[in-house]
């Protein structure tokens, strides 16, 4: 009897404690929410996330925060976001907001890799004054042109000149810097010729004509990034000799240095010797005339005579 009254007493004060505990959590609930707002439901990761990675859902979760502590865009179902890719580095726990998000359809924005101050040109290009286009984005290049022109008395003046050192290419053809990879590679087309063994259109499928990531050799033109005054100058060669002037040099990654490059002439190519040389030697200066013997006066002036 004692004890079934002990136990008694005991659910009793467990009730109580327990009703007491509800009510003080419901105080301070309702003071957070005054303070900081309802609660809401954001998006956040899980593990990193790296600059340019695919988002997967095992990579997020969704919680409650505050509507204070929620950070403005940020994402509310996992569902919107998975698939896509991480514009920046996205690291463990941190919310997920559209902003951090690449968009137009998987492609980097190109303007937001536009470095302050500077600007972004494109110019056409072929195999001749492109490395025959192995060129890639991130590569640096120094630009150079070849002209030659006639600053006065038939005299052609032909000159070699690097004009920009160690400039960026962002883009080649439409191939950005930093873009998603998209490969197809031979594992996935084995799985799908063998989960679809019975569709026809899988059959002998090519993987080399596939989309993939990796840019394409048959671009026509390169997007460099420049100075305003650099640019201002590459733009007046192309438009006053043409874009066949202008020669890309690839240069290895990590060689950024932009050391003064004398400019190179046609005769110093050839020589003295050459007959490009010989042609532009100035003949001799003829002698200084002789003073004359005699003056004889002819109309009222002395006119010298030998």
């Amino acid at each position: 009897m004692e004890n079934r009254r002990a136990i008694i007493i005991s659910l009793i004060c467990f009730l109580v404690s327990m009703l007491l505990i509800t009510a003080y959590v419901q105080v301070k609930r309702a003071e957070l929410t005054s303070d900081f707002g309802e609660e809401v439901t954001v998006v956040v990761a899980t593990r990193a996330i790296p600059e340019y990675g695919i988002i997967r859902e095992n990579m997020l979760e969704e919680i409650t925060v505050f509507k204070k502590f929620r950070q403005p865009q940020t994402v509310t179902s996992m569902t919107e976001i998975a698939g896509k890719a991480a514009f920046v580095p996205i690291y463990p726990g941190e919310q997920i907001t559209l902003t951090k998000l690449v968009t137009q359809d998987g492609r980097p924005v190109l303007a937001r890799q536009v470095a302050k101050n500077t600007r972004a040109i494109t110019i056409p290009v072929t195999v001749r004054n492109a490395v025959s286009k192995l060129i890639r984005p991130g590569n640096r290049v120094d630009i150079m042109t070849v002209v030659n022109y006639d600053p006065g008395d038939n005299n052609m003046v032909f000159e070699a000149k690097t004009m920009v050192q160690n400039a960026l290419v962002l883009a080649t053809g439409k191939n950005l810097q930093n873009e998603v990879p998209t490969r197809v590679n031979r594992d996935v087309m084995n799985f799908l010729e063998t989960k679809f063994e019975d569709r026809k259109d899988f059959g002998g499928a090519r993987t080399d004509i596939l989309p993939n990531g990796r840019p394409a050799d048959d671009y026509n033109s390169l997007t460099l990034q420049l100075s305003p005054e650099d640019a201002e100058r590459v733009l007046f060669v192309a438009t006053k000799y043409g874009d066949s002037r202008l020669f890309f040099t690839l240069r290895n990654s990590g060689d950024q240095a932009a050391d003064p490059v004398e400019t190179t002439l046609l005769a110093e190519v050839l020589g003295p010797e050459s007959d490009f040389g010989l042609s532009q030697r100035k003949p001799p200066e003829p002698p200084a005339p002789r003073p004359p013997k005699f003056f004889d006066s002819v109309g009222g002036s002395a006119i010298g005579v030998d």
